[in-house]
């Protein structure tokens, strides 16, 4: 009965439905025949010319531009930030660990030295300079100048950075001028204590700007960041370096869209510090500005406030009496937001000329058109109630019979929803209705059961996620990755690096003094990747330095850590590795290969030497039992060693090319009169621009020594 009364509607609805497409159609088609030509030719000039369209694309392009251009602007505050957090980092770590820092000395400097960087010290109000818990204060912070240095050197933007205690000492890195060179052999004076950076970092415990100023030496706009130094929820100091924003301005200046829009920034307190208009409500004010949110201009005022907030978007508003599309995205790192302008009439002027002669056509067609059109509504709104009338008796008929279950049905289903999931049915309809009630009762069971599953499985991954992250930052911190790692001793100047293919890796390198004469250097390469490599690297990294500490020949470190890494080795993981003691006073060094890379020599003529062993040996824990062979070199002073893994010369490009050792000799043969610290840096640069980009599998471990051998003074202990 019920598919008859559903064939019958169906047949009912599909003949009103034809009659009424019979109708619209007599109705309309005499007035087609007029209209085709006029809407085909009106049409397809709206289409390419639509001020709609052509306002949709400036805002999508001024909303790119501004994204684009905050995301560049902000990308050098956070790599800036980054920089500062590092040089604070490695202040907590020198007060956490204080005894294990050797005394570092700041080197003297004069008028000499002038354009030159250098690290010195000056001291706050009250603070006696020849106290000995300063001085021994200072000699243990002094460690931080190599770092220091590094982080101007590398930053073209920083002016300056330093360290300044809680205690009132203040250890800078800048260029040498005037004003910090010690006149008649004064102290110099600074209380850092007192400034913005240091009191912002202090309060808010976290990195902190200042809004812009312009540099004592140079009359450049900068900025300050400083950074909180904590140890155990202890205050230490601050940590803070000076930022240029010539390259910022000069950006904004040059930016241009269109023939009239340009960009501007504005600081977290609404004043716009760079424009690239000279005159008007958005142009830069030379010394502190107005705050737009204050501004007479109420869309202004609300425009601003929603970007200083964040925001990211585009509006239409009056700017000194004209219209203009504004878009702005904010600069998360210090809070400030960068906008684009563009003037409203270089985006209408072609949609005018169109309208305009869109408008004289439309207009002679409109009376005609409203007369039909009034006809054919009186005969459908006629039709359509005559339809509707019969639909809802139809309807009111079957709603009993047939939408019943249906409303019920939904109402229990609409009940499901965040942590109920019971679904509950007990009626028997024995039509399509139960089977979809059936299917509905369960899809809950499964669903509480994927739900039990997923919460199982994500508190899995978040505990290995968590026990990956310490794992790497233990693996970091056996590695020494302070440098100078040795600043008392000047016989040589040694850097590292490694940088693993996953979180943690199976390279390693390791350097330390056997006896105050006799320092070793060791690089190696654990087969495999991952955790279980990277627990292997930490075994045979402890047995070798313990066997070498002890004294032991270096054929006899690697015989003795080669038996003791076979015992119980069921993984089968081996470890190519290299060893070499040098006698700081006669550059005679003692090595021992197991499998490893051969190193390479760079004498100061330039000259690109590989060191070969008498003949090659198997890898650690390959096999119990292996005799390992000694071999002996003579460094010069001004000689470098250069150590390295297989992942330098076996780095891949797209095309599945390798780098090879011939790129790398080529490399050395280039940069072999730089120091090992830029070698190092220099290598990697290559590496990285013939892999560009393209994802590796190897971790990449290098080493560089430069032997000096220059005499130490006597009864100086390492």
């Amino acid at each position: 009965m019920r598919k008859k009364i559903l064939g019958l509607v169906v047949i009912i609805m599909a003949g009103m439905l034809v009659c009424l497409c019979i109708m619209v159609y007599l109705w309309m088609h005499f007035m087609q025949q007029s209209l085709v030509k006029g809407n085909e030719d009106a049409g397809n000039r709206v289409e390419a010319l639509s001020a709609s369209a052509m306002s949709d694309q400036t805002r999508q392009m001024l909303l790119d531009s501004a994204t684009n251009k905050a995301k560049l602007a902000d990308n050098e505050f956070a790599e800036f930030r980054s920089d500062v957090c590092v040089l604070a980092d490695s202040a907590v770590d020198i007060y956490r660990h204080i005894s294990d820092y050797g005394d570092a000395k700041l080197l003297k400097y004069g008028e000499s030295e002038k354009g030159k960087l250098v690290t010195f010290a000056a001291y706050g109000d009250g603070v006696d300079p020849e106290s000995e818990e300063i001085q021994a204060e200072i000699a243990k912070i002094a460690n931080l100048r190599g770092t220091m240095q590094s982080i101007v050197e590398k930053r073209s933007t920083m002016a300056s950075n330093y360290l300044a205690t809680k205690t009132g000492v203040f250890l800078g890195t800048e260029v040498c001028a005037d004003y910090n060179i010690p006149k008649d052999g004064e102290v110099l004076k600074f209380e850092a204590r007192e400034r913005p950076w240091y009191i912002g970092a202090e309060e808010t415990r976290e990195p902190f700007f200042t809004g812009m100023m312009k540099d004592i030496d140079t009359g450049a706009d900068a900025v300050t960041c400083g950074a909180p130094v904590y140890v155990d929820n202890v205050f230490k100091g601050v940590a803070g370096a000076g930022m240029y924003l010539n390259t910022i301005r000069e950006d904004v200046g040059n930016f241009r869209v269109g023939k009239q829009g340009y960009a501007l920034i504005v600081n977290d307190r609404g004043e716009i510090l760079f424009s690239g208009s000279a005159k008007g409500e958005l142009a830069a004010v030379e010394d502190e500005g107005d705050d737009l949110r204050e501004s007479s201009n109420d869309d202004l005022v609300k425009l601003a406030t929603r970007a200083l907030a964040g925001e990211t978007d585009v509006s239409i508003l009056n700017i000194d009496g004209a219209s203009y599309y504004v878009a702005y995205a904010p600069m998360t790192t210090v809070g400030w937001s960068y906008f684009v302008v563009l003037p409203e009439s270089e985006v209408l002027t072609p949609t005018k000329e169109l309208l305009d002669s869109l408008n004289a056509g439309n207009a002679e067609e409109t009376n005609f058109v409203r007369n039909s059109i009034y006809t054919s509504i009186l005969g459908m709104l006629a039709f359509a109630v005559l339809l509707g009338f019969v639909a809802a008796v139809i309807s009111r008929v079957l709603a009993n019979r047939l939408a019943a279950p249906i409303v019920e049905l939904t109402e229990r289903v609409q009940k499901i929803e965040g942590d109920n999931l019971d679904f509950e049915w007990t009626k028997d309809t024995g039509d399509e209705v139960q089977t979809l009630a059936d299917s509905f009762g369960s899809m809950t069971v499964r669903m509480k059961q994927y739900i039990k599953d997923i919460t199982e499985i994500t508190a899995e991954k978040e505990r290995i996620g968590a026990e990956l992250s310490v794992a790497t930052h233990i693996q970091a911190s056996m590695l020494p990755c302070i440098f100078p790692p040795f600043p008392d001793r000047e016989e040589f100047d040694l850097y590292a690096s490694m940088d693993p293919a996953k979180e943690v890796g199976g390279d390693f390198y390791d350097f330390f003094f056997v006896d105050k004469d006799h320092l070793a250097i060791v690089i190696a390469d654990v087969s495999g990747k991952g955790i279980p490599a990277a627990l292997f690297m930490v075994i045979a990294k402890t047995l070798i330095k313990n066997h070498a500490q002890a004294d032991e020949p270096v054929e006899q470190v690697f015989m003795n850590s080669n038996d003791q890494l076979c015992e119980g080795n069921g993984e089968g993981l081996f470890v190519t590795a290299w060893i070499g003691v040098i006698d700081l006073r006669t550059g005679v060094m003692r090595f021992c290969d197991a499998g490893h890379e051969n190193p390479y020599i760079l004498n100061e003529n330039g000259e690109v030497t590989m060191l070969k062993p008498a003949k090659k040996k198997m890898p650690l824990a390959a096999m119990e039992g292996m005799a390992y062979l000694q071999n002996e070199v003579t460094l010069k002073p001004g000689d470098l060693i250069f150590l390295y893994t297989d992942g330098v010369p076996e780095a891949t490009n797209a095309s599945n090319e390798l780098y090879t050792t011939d790129r790398l000799e080529a490399v050395l043969k280039e940069h072999y009169t730089e120091d090992p610290e830029t070698l190092l840096k220099s290598v990697r640069k290559d590496v990285d621009g013939f892999v560009a980009g393209a994802p590796q599998f190897d971790d990449l471990t290098m080493l560089g020594l430069r032997l000096k051998m220059t005499e130490r003074e006597e009864g100086e202990n390492v």
